[in-house]
């Protein structure tokens, strides 16, 4: 582990030069950084920089991840990678990038490159004016339902595969009018790209999208005690036509220490929605409750009218400890799946533990993942989730459920995916960690009448050979059955690893 001041810090990556890997990998890794670089004196604060690397042998019943026809075969996987994270006196950056290499001992035609990015930087451009947050994320996905999936992180030679690339930028101006009011006008970039896999067979990929998002926000100040209130405008423009405009006024009213009453009216546009078909803006309104028994617990409630509909959204969260919580949400949303992949990024928070998660369940996130197939349209999205996270001792655990319901509209065809699942950590001796995990996903497609039930295990030691050394042995299990037959799947994954920090 290196701990150096932020203006000493360079990092170099050679790639072979014209390749995707190269193209994808290495701009999102410099796009990332590249606003830290740009502040003058971000120096000051200390950084942490971890160049890894890492062999794994590992041995797969099902190498092609087909239903029929298995074949066994060992996978022989490197992997390089860096981990950078730290908090400047002007910035803040944390990511992590790996680049892998598996090689298959029989079907060597299966083998190849993958990449994995996930990182978060914001930047004090101007001291308490103009802030600059950048993210971004790169990963191999499956853009359709019952595609190539394996219980392990490895190359899958099917058709349906992509490498995304989704990344966002956020110049963010603030000013404060004494203690009346603050305002806040930010401009988002966002692109999602859709890259050809290293290995498989070249399929279809959806083209780039860039999303434009202009939004200007004034709020009341601390000189509003009771009585809060906020103005926004939020322009959405998509290069696919997907555009969007939103004006909303919101207010909250401090009735007593633990209740406020809260509500928000407004009018909103969304081009193709079928919400409205002449595409007209519809006005909406939500009023209700939030409850706060104790320092401990909070509950928020509103429902009203939007979406052309009866609308409803909730959160709660309990905290028993510092280090444990349960939390829950319920919010309803009209966008697209490209749409939604930046929302996912966007929403990701830091954890204690400097691991960028998805706050509605507490799991490190995963903002381009898909549970259904990819349909470049807007659909109307309903989403439950709940979690439970915590620290006791030496273990560590977590408990969570969702439920996802995606409405074509205006067919209103539904689309529903239910999951949990949850795990365990346990540090078993000072240098000997263990744990297991398991998650249970059940698909309903209502057009085509198709259910799908997939479950995932895993189980893992790992023991501290040095400081910086480690090595570990982990069991993987896939199993899933649908109602298409040529979707069923079974794969079990026995590795061992070796890992070294520098």
């Amino acid at each position: 582990m290196l701990r150096i001041d932020f203006y000493m810090f360079f990092v170099r990556h050679n790639f072979p030069k014209g390749s995707c890997t190269a193209r994808v990998g290495l701009g999102a890794l410099l796009g990332i950084a590249a606003c830290a670089f740009i502040v003058p004196n971000a120096n000051a604060g200390e950084w942490t920089i971890n160049p890894q690397i890492s062999v794994e042998q590992s041995f797969t019943d099902n190498a092609r991840s087909v239903s029929e026809g298995l074949e066994a075969d060992i996978i022989t996987s490197t992997t390089a990678g860096i981990d950078v994270s730290g908090v400047g006196r002007r910035a803040q950056l944390n990511f992590n990038y790996n680049i892998s290499r598996d090689a298959f001992w029989d079907n060597t035609e299966l083998g190849g490159f993958r990449q994995s990015l996930l990182g978060s930087g914001n930047v004090e451009a101007v001291e308490d004016f103009v802030f600059i947050d950048t993210r971004a994320s790169v990963s191999q996905q499956s853009l359709q339902r019952g595609g190539g999936v394996s219980a392990s992180d490895r190359t899958v030679g099917t058709n349906d595969q992509s490498t995304v690339l989704n990344y966002s930028i956020t110049p963010n101006f603030e000013h404060r009018y004494g203690s009346w009011a603050d305002t806040d006008v930010r401009y988002t970039f966002n692109e999602t790209r859709f890259f050809d896999p290293d290995v498989g067979t070249a399929g279809a990929q959806p083209d780039a999208s860039r999303t434009h998002t202009i939004q200007t926000l004034l709020r009341s100040g601390p000189k509003f005690t009771q009585l809060s209130w906020e103005l926004s405008g939020t322009r959405t423009f998509t290069d696919n036509g997907s555009n969007r405009n939103l004006t909303e006024l919101s207010g909250e009213y401090a009735w007593t220490r633990h209740l406020t009453l809260i509500g928000r009216a407004g009018s909103e546009t969304i081009d193709g929605s079928g919400i409205n078909a002449d595409d007209s803006a519809e006005l909406f309104w939500l009023g209700g409750v939030r409850i706060t028994p104790g320092p401990k617990s909070s509950f928020r409630i509103e429902t009203g009218r939007r979406f052309a509909s009866t609308s409803f959204s909730a959160d709660a969260s309990y905290r028993f400890s510092s280090r444990t919580a349960l939390t829950a949400s319920y919010k309803e949303d009209v966008q697209t799946e490209r749409q939604e992949l930046a929302a996912n990024l966007d929403s990701l928070v830091l954890s204690d533990d400097g691991i960028l998660i998805d706050p509605a369940t507490g799991l490190p996130g995963s903002p381009n993942s898909f549970d259904l197939d990819f349909l470049d349209r807007v659909n109307k999205s309903k989403t439950f989730n709940i979690a439970l996270n915590g620290t006791r001792g030496r273990n560590s655990f977590n408990l969570n459920g969702t439920v996802n319901i995606r409405s074509q509209e205006p067919e209103g065809t539904e689309d529903v995916v239910v999951g949990f699942g949850g795990g365990i950590n346990r540090r078993i001796w000072p240098d000997l960690n263990g744990g297991i995990s398991a998650n249970i996903n059940i698909i309903t497609e209502a057009a085509n009448g198709i259910e799908e039930y997939t479950f995932t295990s895993n189980a893992f030691l790992s023991y501290s050979i040095s400081e910086n050394f480690t090595g570990s042995l982990r069991y993987d299990f896939l199993r899933r059955d649908s109602d298409a037959d040529a979707s069923d799947l079974q794969e079990n994954v026995l590795s061992v690893s070796l890992n070294k920090t520098f």
